[in-house]
């Protein structure tokens, strides 16, 4: 299993796009969730520097400086 690799963010030189290399070997692996062509939603937490990309059929993600919630239940956000 290898759902988890570095990669790079990319700027793109005309635009204020930016791109996410996603690694073959992550997307090769058999429970790697997404095709070509899905709608996914970027959900971004500043506070913690962390970027969730979910499909647009999964529940929906809201995250805030003290929680996190996902299918309307509130998960505790605990710092280490």
């Amino acid at each position: 299993m290898v759902l988890e690799k570095e990669s790079r963010i990319f700027q793109s030189k005309n635009a204020r796009t930016q791109y996410i290399i996603i690694p073959a070997d992550v997307v090769s692996d058999s429970q790697y969730p997404f095709r070509a062509g899905d709608r996914v939603r970027i959900t971004v937490d500043p506070y913690h520097k962390i970027m969730i990309i979910a499909s647009i059929e999964e529940p929906y993600l809201r995250i805030s400086r003290e929680s996190i919630y996902i299918k309307g239940k509130r998960i505790e956000v605990v710092e280490e």
